[in-house]
């Protein structure tokens, strides 16, 4: 039997799942909800053919879509030849990924005397002028979304190229729950490992093309559940309470631990390479935010910095060189367009700032490609407008001019709804809850942070102003605020040219996780920053 997915022809042996089928093909499908059929953002069309109607397609579509062949591709199972459609994003223009950079200010400062300008800056201008003589490393920086790896001369922590494409586990699910399920229920942690050892050595195969040298090492970090994926370790400790993982510590592989059975094992430029994964601190805050936090000198500062890596999952930290307190916040998917209306990824053609002036609506879409969906930024940024004309209460309730048809940003395709203005209050109220207390257990007031180091992909396309605005960080820290880029990158340089394990390992032992579950003002605080 053959069927065609975007014009492209695939032989099936037998029916099969359409998830089973992209997966096989390594075609991008963006899972919100994880394939359970319950955000209806995986819309796939029938050209030719049938495929059955479903419950779940029934609670998303009209009857005419129906009709019109549109379905839920999370919910498809192909039993005859068939023709499907839907909108397939390129590797290359998957998800903005930030560069690796260093704010200059008068905060930093203090922490560049510290440290030399190798051991602490990382340069964000590409390097391809090779020394006659050059040792050569590879930084790995292991997202629920993307992968970002960097070639990096070991003695200067200077980058050379950088690759970056998809975490092709996203197929399993957009978030780390989603995959601990589909690893604990449903038995696919193996074939999760096998995704991104492919997408490793992808990477790597692009990155030695710039390489005239041996590799020396590779170091990596990720979120702890995507470092139990890597190693194929049991998930079943991230899943439930006490939220035990099987290993938190550095561990050293080598290439054939790391990518299995690859013809690059054998490859002359990594053979004598050594494999270092970064330390992570618990179950929610993994290595990425080791990685982060050595970085950009948190456990070197004398004033009090606060970090925050915002996602689905938010990361924050807060603390000196005396010592810090570490937390995460389940803020949701709405910051990666996830269970919004018109919702997508930061994409070219998502909108990703928006202008309300005089009535009228201005918008401005990432690649300035035509519009396809708003992505977290922009949500974030037509709050933060709607507040200012008061387009809505400080309830989030739309005025009764816009509480039909919510905020028509371009009418009849992307439209911000009531429900989607609950979605960023529950988000932003349990990032700025989870801020607040783990200032307060640190023994903080916020008007004491000197700045807040704000990191990761989506923190780097917010206008400041406006997340203050929206609410999202503190307004007395909107003047403090120090756009990290990839953090972890920027740490892993720092750590390849300087691989202080024992300096790594006593910046954890000197840090503290505040369970927020555990906080009993969390409610009371989370249901405070609901309201605007």
């Amino acid at each position: 039997m053959q069927i065609k997915i975007n014009g492209q022809t695939i032989s099936l042996a037998a029916p099969e799942p359409f998830l089973s089928i992209l997966r096989r093909e390594k075609i991008y499908f963006p899972l919100y909800c994880g394939g359970r059929g319950t955000c209806g953002k995986c819309r796939i069309r029938i050209t030719e053919g049938q495929l059955p109607i479903t419950t779940e397609d029934r609670q998303f579509f009209s009857e005419g879509e129906l009709q019109a062949g549109y379905r839920l591709g999370c919910q498809a199972f192909i039993e005859a030849p068939c023709s499907i459609t839907f909108e397939e994003i390129q590797r290359e223009d998957a998800f903005y990924v930030p560069p690796v950079q260093h704010a200059e200010s008068s905060v930093r400062e203090p922490i560049q005397r510290q440290n030399t300008a190798e051991a602490y800056g990382v340069k964000s201008d590409k390097d391809s002028r090779m020394p006659d003589k050059v040792s050569l490393s590879i930084a790995v920086d292991i997202g629920s979304t993307t992968l970002v790896m960097a070639l990096v001369h070991t003695d200067s922590g200077k980058i050379v190229t950088e690759y970056r494409g998809l975490n092709h586990q996203r197929s399993y699910g957009t978030d780390v729950m989603a995959r601990i399920k589909a690893a604990v229920e449903d038995g696919q942690e193996q074939a999760m490992q096998a995704l991104i050892r492919q997408d490793l050595a992808e990477g790597i195969v692009s990155l030695l093309k710039s390489a005239d040298a041996p590799i020396e090492q590779i170091v990596i970090a990720g979120n702890t559940t995507m470092l139990h994926l890597l190693r194929g370790y049991d998930c079943r400790g991230l899943s439930a309470w006490p939220f035990q993982p099987v290993s938190l510590d550095f561990e050293e592989l080598s290439t054939a631990e790391l990518l299995g059975e690859c013809p690059l094992v054998g490859n002359c430029l990594l053979k004598e390479t050594k494999v270092t994964l970064i330390a992570g601190i618990s179950a929610f805050v993994g290595a990425d935010i080791t990685a982060g936090l050595w970085g950009c000198g948190m456990n070197r500062n004398e004033k009090p910095h606060l970090f925050l890596d915002l996602g689905t999952n938010a990361e924050m930290a807060v603390g000196n060189k005396d010592g810090m307190f570490v937390s995460s916040a389940a803020a949701g998917p709405a910051f990666e367009g996830g269970q919004l209306s018109c919702g997508t990824g930061s994409i070219p053609g998502a909108v990703r700032d928006v202008r309300i002036q005089y009535g009228l609506i201005r918008y401005e879409t990432i690649g300035r490609k035509p519009p396809v969906g708003i992505c977290g930024s922009g949500l974030v940024s037509a709050i933060s407008e709607m507040r200012k004309t008061r387009m809505m209460d400080a309830t989030g309730r739309l005025s009764p001019r816009y509480a039909s048809g919510g905020l028509q940003i371009i009418p009849g395709k992307i439209v911000i709804t009531q429900a989607d203005i609950r979605e960023y209050q529950k988000a932003r109220a349990a990032i700025r809850a989870g801020l607040e207390i783990l200032v307060e257990n640190a023994g903080y007031r916020m008007e004491e942070i000197e700045a807040l180091e704000l990191a990761g992909g989506f923190g780097s396309q917010l206008d400041i102003a406006k997340a203050a605005g929206a609410g999202l960080i503190p307004e007395e820290l909107a003047e403090r605020v120090h756009i990290l880029g990839n953090a972890v990158i920027a740490g892993l340089c720092m750590y390849i040219q300087c691989p202080d394990q024992e300096g790594i390992r006593r910046m954890i032992q000197h840090t503290r996780e505040i369970s927020l579950a555990k906080q009993p003002k969390f409610a009371k605080t989370f249901l405070d920053f609901s309201c605007f």
